[in-house]
């Protein structure tokens, strides 16, 4: 009997609760929150109601409020926007789109805020940066080209790796241990013009966020960095047009608007330096060991964003772009080609499911295909790969108040094949039989946690359960002779591992933080490099037979703080990591005609380092700019590498300096420099040398125990902008890139020159350089 009185009571609780507060008459207002130019959503805008309860836009712009009285009044305000403030009257269910007018300013110049105050000193997460295009525009380019990677590796932690090197170095990293990711979709040869562009192109470019550490666990496992671009999401309502012109390259392309909320665009870049550059080069450089230079490439983007209702969006990017190179080696009469294509497609879908949860779903597309080529009289050898990716990855953000939650999954399918040889010598074709394909998939589950445990204290947790599989049809080539052959699907090796990252920022007050962090990073693709030059000629392979998927640990602290009412920003930061299950080739990229198998021919071992990391920047006035600093050191252990002791990595720069200075001279004119400033890579050098049999025999020194020159270099820009008409503007340009000459090799050899038989015999060091200094002028039409 008491228990049923407990009941009756209960209920009416739940009843008056229900008449007193749920039974209220409320009503929905929703809609998207748009920058009122480009009809891009803005995300994190703020949305008060009635000058007290507020909410904060969804990354797709969309807002969404229950209301149980009549809206009287909205403001909105985001950072770099107008305060937006209405008086309305709302009493009903109501779709309200609200735009904002970008904030506009003559006076101060933003330059690299890595991705703003919010993000240095707030954000929870560690070690990484962001430049938006604006940014990006105000940076020193190469024959007056803005680029991406340009501005990247001015940036602390990013070494140098020389002149026409395409990789990027981050923290003792190589270049395969780095994703690049372009909407999604991966590019496994980031860099035209070998490091000189990237395939990027700036005109389209929203944003890129290199992260050095603590790669989110959502991205597939790399060792050393993240390179995440995404190109410009707006949805015009006029067209836009641009072009800009020089003597060696053209970038121009369209975006025209279809309806008020979809709109399609299309991009191209070409260069033809070899009608203009490279005849002048070779010219000049007749008499030298490297002629006969020749480049140019070319790419194209393709991209639709497209706004379905106000909880829909999809966006469409499709890239392709590919690159001519060649050279000479007249001393031996001797010619080289390297030829390369990328292709990468995504379709991204976000659905905001209601205020707390939106759905992003992306398919993607990744292609890339090389070829080396040499030639001598009657003999003609190359050497082909290719790889094809295919991604599916969809995850849930889930705003909890106080935890910002990412949860999803990611599937992929790779194929690979590294090295096709074809040897032609006369009218003779060598046949090599049945090429090493190599066929992978793999799954992930993730979930991302960022919260606040107190006023002071935040935390970014992640997990990434990973399996990966390596899988038939393949063949094994067994000790007795036999073979071992796999069927189609069928799994040969398999894995599963589990990568956490976490990172702690102690908020020590308003203007400053500490930030710590660490990440265990598995790593199943590998890049194997072939030859001692920085070319693209090298070769990526999934984790096969004794090539097992490499793993990383990275810790590191670090100290960030606004100077002089946020004029100045500066960071210093420390760090260390570990690698384990790194792969050297043990021969050269002649090695691959026979048509070997790659994973038979490796060695393994181990690396790390450390180093420590300075950035100071000038964010208001006239007069900005950035200077980063890089200490570090980095070393490899293998056991068959000079005798299992350990030896300074390839791209151990100890002292790494950039210094880039833009200012803005009036409403017209504007300037800017870049001077870049790395110790010399590390090299094996001959010391001695016999002569046994009438031969001349080298004998080196320790293995990468020399040095090359530092490197150092300065470009300048100026720019000013020309006659207005309407919608109509134009800016003529002039850059100069290298203007005091340097000289920066890319490698070094060594040349026998005299008589043997009268042991006259002379050896000469040589080093090969890229460019001289090289200007530009450039003319720039838009249409806005």
């Amino acid at each position: 009997m008491f228990i049923k009185k407990i009941f009756y009571f209960l209920i009416f609780l739940l009843s008056l609760f229900y008449n007193c507060v749920l039974a209220q008459e409320k009503f929905l207002i929703k809609g998207l929150i748009l920058d009122k130019h480009t009809k891009a959503p803005i995300s994190g805008a703020v949305i008060q109601f009635n000058e007290k309860d507020q909410i904060i836009a969804k990354n797709t712009g969309y807002y969404h409020y229950n209301s149980a009285s009549e809206i009287k009044s909205i403001k909105v305000y985001n950072l770099g926007y107008d305060t937006l403030n209405l008086r309305i009257n709302i009493k009903q269910d109501s779709v309200l789109d609200l735009y904002l007018n970008p904030f506009i300013t003559t006076m101060d110049a933003v330059l690299v805020t890595a991705a703003g105050k919010k993000e240095i000193l707030n954000d929870n997460r560690a070690n990484f940066q962001t430049l938006n295009k604006k940014e990006l525009s105000l940076t020193t380019g190469f024959l007056g080209q803005k680029d991406v990677f340009k501005a990247i590796r001015s940036l602390p932690g990013v070494a140098n790796g020389g002149e026409g090197n395409s990789g990027l170095f981050v923290r003792g990293g190589t270049g395969g241990q780095n994703l690049t990711l372009f909407n999604d979709a991966i590019i496994y040869n980031p860099m035209h013009m070998l490091g000189l562009f990237s395939v990027f192109n700036p005109s389209i470019t929203e944003d890129v966020t290199l992260y050095k550490s603590g790669v989110p666990s959502e991205h597939p496992g790399r060792l050393s960095a993240l390179v995440d671009v995404k190109s410009d999401k707006s949805i015009t309502n006029s067209p836009k047009f641009e072009a800009d012109v020089s003597p060696f390259s053209i970038n121009t392309g369209t975006t025209l608007p279809i309806t008020d909320y979809w709109n399609i665009g299309v991009w191209g870049r070409k260069t033809f330096m070899n009608q203009t550059v490279w005849p002048v080069i070779n010219e000049l450089s007749k008499s030298l060991f490297l002629n006969k230079m020749k480049y140019d490439f070319y790419d194209v983007n393709i991209f639709s964003n497209l706004r379905l209702g106000t909880k829909d969006v999809i966006y469409f990017s499709a890239y392709s772009g590919g690159d001519d190179f060649g050279f000479g080696i007249g001393h031996f009469n001797i010619n080289n080609y390297i030829n390369w294509v990328n292709t990468a497609t995504s379709l991204n879908w976000v659905k905001t499911i209601n205020n707390k949860i939106t759905l992003n779903t992306t398919g993607t597309y990744s292609g890339y295909n090389f070829k080396f080529g040499i030639s001598q009289e009657q003999y003609n050898a190359s050497i082909k790969s290719h790889i094809r990716d295919l991604s599916y990855k969809s995850y849930l953000n889930i705003n909890l108040n106080r935890h910002q939650l990412k949860a999803g999954v990611y599937l992929a399918d790779h194929k690979y094949i590294p090295n096709t040889p074809s040897v032609q010598s006369a009218d003779t074709e060598m046949d090599y039989g049945t090429k090493n394909i190599y066929y992978a998939d793999e799954g992930a589950i993730y979930i991302i946690d960022d919260f606040k445990w107190n006023s002071k204290i935040g935390l970014n947790v992640g997990m990434r359960l990973n399996y990966f599989r390596h899988k038939g049809p393949y063949s094994i080539v067994e000790k007795s002779g036999g073979t071992l052959n796999f069927g189609r699907n069928e799994t040969i090796t398999d894995y599963l591992f589990l990568d956490p990252s976490i990172s702690l920022n102690y908020q020590l007050n308003e203007k400053s933080a500490l930030k710590l962090s660490f990440n265990r990073n598995t790593q199943p693709l590998h890049l194997i490099s072939v030859t001692a030059v920085n070319f693209p000629a090298d070769f990526w392979m999934p984790s096969v037979g004794n090539l097992q998927p490499a793993k990383g640990y990275q810790g590191s602290i670090g100290y960030y703080k606004d100077i002089n009412n946020k004029k100045y920003s500066t960071s210093l930061s420390i760090f260390y990591k570990k690698m384990y299950g790194l792969a050297e080739f043990s021969g050269g990229i002649m090695n691959l005609i026979d048509n070997m198998k790659i994973e038979d021919n490796l060695y393994y071992g181990n690396g790390d380092s450390w180093g420590t990391e300075l950035f100071i920047k000038k964010t208001k006035g006239r007069f900005g700019g950035w200077l980063s600093y890089t200490f570090a050191v980095a070393n490899r252990q293998f056991d068959k590498i000079n005798e299992g002791k350990r030896f300074p990595f390839k791209y151990d720069r100890r002292h790494d300096i950039s210094l880039t200075c833009n200012y803005k001279i009036n409403r017209l004119w504007s300037a800017s420099a870049l001077f870049t400033f790395a110790s010399g890579n590390a090299y094996t050098k001959p010391v001695s040398r016999y002569m046994v049999g009438g031969n001349l025999v080298n004998e080196y020194g320790s293995f990468n125990g020399s040095r090359m020159p530092a490197y150092h270099r300065m470009d300048i820009s100026a720019g000013r902008k020309l006659k207005s008409y309407k919608r109509l503007e134009t800016e003529l340009s002039i850059s100069v890139y290298n203007i005091y000459n340097r000289q920066n090799p890319m490698y070094m050899f060594y040349i026998a020159e005299g008589d043997l038989a009268k042991y006259t015999v002379s050896v000469q060091a040589k080093s090969i350089a890229l460019l001289p200094v090289l200007p530009a002028i450039n003319y720039k039409i838009y249409l806005k």
